[in-house]
């Protein structure tokens, strides 16, 4: 055959595999950009499980990965999990009688040791607060000066880089503590008045009675829209709740955020040591502030534990922590943000001081070791909360291939949320080729949304991908029709 013939014949090859390759693309970015997502920054890599890439779509610009900072987060977790469960033996909630000669009777110390999952709800079975006070309350004392709640396991960081003000008021945005109880969540309940003009029926659930409300809701006509605001400003203990309340709305419940978890947990501790007979006198707070050594780089430091005068004070009871996967269970499932910032602490806590700056640094080394390179991340937490955080696609995706050969990579998977059927994406998918098939972190902040993981094509392929839509409008709509129907669309090419 002519030299020119087969270069002809070779060109139209290339040209006809490049049309198949970038079909499916043109394809999806028709099913992101379109006239309701105006202004909408778009990230998009897909791969097969050795990481070949199928579609690329600005693959290396950097977003705002918000909860899929959590993907990170607990595979660095699964990567060290024997390193964690080394930590069990002193990550559980202890107290500890401290003797004090100004007063005549001893203080209790609640001292945390990281365990997100202590709490004290009356349906508690595991890490109950309820339960340490039966400890206590089988020593035999009738009285104690006070209850300290010790948080110094961690230094005292409430909150990391980034987070915005009006979120960490909110439940996903509640301060971390060693020492933290129910996630650290008040629970209040709103209804309307029997009478028209007067403020609205306003309590807290039971047990949770910690903030001072000021009342300004308004039960109105049943043909006037509810519309109401909650406000507390951080570090004050005042819930502001205004607006209009229609006379016939539901009942409301809603959960605000604790933002002094050792007060709150030595609180709700006291109340459980006088329901069984004992007095108690003040509640009190014992902190470890920041310190230059909670800042890497340092040199290899031991774990730094409470500083407890040994003279003074001896342990006297104890919870075990909860086992590691199950907050790793929920901290995926859920999303949940106070777990996932305390599992950065424990991170953390390896081989550093427990800060969330020696978190991150282990974050940082685990992503190294799988292969991306420093301009594919920025991480300032473990939650995603902050909105200094950055990613790129092709880097999540590189981590993902990278996890895909580890050990550990189908507990993790099993951990993440399933489209249609559990977790965050439980009411997304239904209906579509892709129910039940897709495996994968969600990410939600002011303008963001996310989703990064697994999916079956409908081929029986599996798929990795990673998926982020930044810089919404505030007049947007959610991003996650669209995201999840370029998915859908992209399971039916492969």
């Amino acid at each position: 055959m002519h030299q020119s013939v087969v270069r002809a014949v070779c060109i139209s090859l290339l040209l006809i595999c490049t049309a198949c390759q970038t079909a499916p693309q043109s394809e999806v970015e028709q099913r992101l950009f379109n006239p309701d997502q105006i202004g909408v920054r778009w990230g998009l890599v897909v791969t097969d499980m050795d990481g070949n890439e199928l579609i690329a779509l600005k693959p290396d610009d950097r977003f705002t990965p918000a909860s899929n900072v959590k993907i990170i987060t607990t595979m660095a977790a699964y990567e060290n999990l024997d390193a964690l469960i080394a930590t069990q033996a002193w990550s559980g909630t202890q107290v500890l009688i401290e003797h004090d000669l100004a007063n005549e009777h001893p203080s209790l110390i609640l001292q945390g040791g990281g365990d997100a999952m202590l709490q004290d709800h009356a349906e508690c079975e595991q890490s109950c607060l309820a339960d340490l006070a039966d400890q206590v309350a089988a020593l035999g004392f009738a009285e104690f000066s006070g209850v300290i709640g010790d948080d110094t396991v961690f230094p005292f960081e409430r909150w990391g880089p980034g987070w915005s003000l009006e979120d960490i008021q909110f439940s996903y945005g509640t301060a971390v503590s060693a020492l933290s109880v129910n996630d650290n969540l008040v629970g209040i309940d709103i209804a309307p008045a029997s009478n028209r003009g007067a403020l609205a029926e306003i309590t807290w659930q039971a047990g949770d009675a910690y903030l001072t409300v000021q009342n300004e809701l308004v039960t109105v006509a049943a043909d006037v829209p509810t519309d109401f605001g909650i406000e507390r400003q951080p570090g004050t203990k005042t819930v502001r709740i205004y607006g209009t309340l229609a006379e016939d709305a539901a009942p409301i419940q809603f959960n605000l955020a604790v933002d002094s978890p050792a007060e709150y947990a030595a609180l709700r501790f006291k109340r459980l040591l006088e329901a069984r007979g004992m007095k108690v006198g003040t509640i009190g707070t014992r902190h470890r502030p920041l310190d230059l050594a909670d800042l890497p780089p340092d040199p290899e430091l031991e774990i730094a534990r409470p500083v407890m005068a040994a003279d003074t004070a001896s342990p006297s009871a104890g919870l075990p922590a909860t086992p590691i996967t199950e907050t790793l269970h929920r901290i995926s499932k859920e999303s949940q943000n106070l777990h996932a910032e305390i599992l950065l602490r424990r991170l953390g806590h390896i081989h550093g001081t427990g800060s969330r700056a020696h978190g991150v640094r282990l974050l940082e080394t685990f992503l190294s070791d799988a292969g991306l390179p420093e301009q594919a991340y920025a991480l300032h937490g473990g939650s995603g909360m902050s909105t200094y955080n950055r990613v790129t696609p092709r880097g999540m995706v590189q981590l993902l291939t990278f996890a895909s050969q580890q050990d550990w990579f189908e507990d993790w998977l099993a951990d993440q949320p399933i489209g249609g059927v559990d977790g965050t994406l439980e009411r997304r998918f239904i209906g579509t080729p892709l129910e039940g098939k897709v495996f994968a972190k969600t990410g939600t902040l002011r303008g963001v949304n996310a989703l990064s993981g697994v999916m079956i094509a409908n081929s029986g392929q599996q798929l990795l991908f990673s998926i982020f839509a930044n810089d919404r409008p505030a007049t947007s709509r959610s991003a996650i029709a669209e995201m999840d129907a370029a998915l859908v669309e992209i399971a039916a090419r492969y």
